[in-house]
């Protein structure tokens, strides 16, 4: 997760085309201090944004039809997720002409 966010913004920092990237990343704690892609973000608070929080409870897996053992039940989601936005100046001027309350 950290190779992708340090990925996305540097991609967005050195493209030279629109650029945006929306991530969803699992945050293992709530206070997000100890996620390393959460110190990117805070680093470049020009480039990077959080935009929302999808709980852990809300996080449901999807039935597979092959996965039949009734003794190792799939494990419960202990985290949650966190929606991020990474771009570059053209990609947000870009997002802007689109909807400017994307960002709020």
């Amino acid at each position: 997760m950290l190779l992708a966010t340090r990925h996305a913004i540097y991609s967005a920092d050195f493209s030279t085309e629109e650029t945006a990237t929306f991530m969803l990343l699992p945050s293992w704690n709530k206070n997000m201090i100890t996620n390393f892609y959460a110190s990117l973000c805070r680093i470049y608070p020009h480039t990077c944004k959080f935009l929302g929080t999808i709980p852990s409870d809300q996080l449901k897996y999807v039935k597979l039809p092959f996965w039949k053992n009734i003794q190792i039940p799939l494990s419960k989601h202990s985290w949650e997720l966190k929606i991020i936005a990474i771009w570059n100046t053209k990609g947000r001027v870009c997002l802007n002409a689109h909807n400017k309350d994307w960002l709020k």
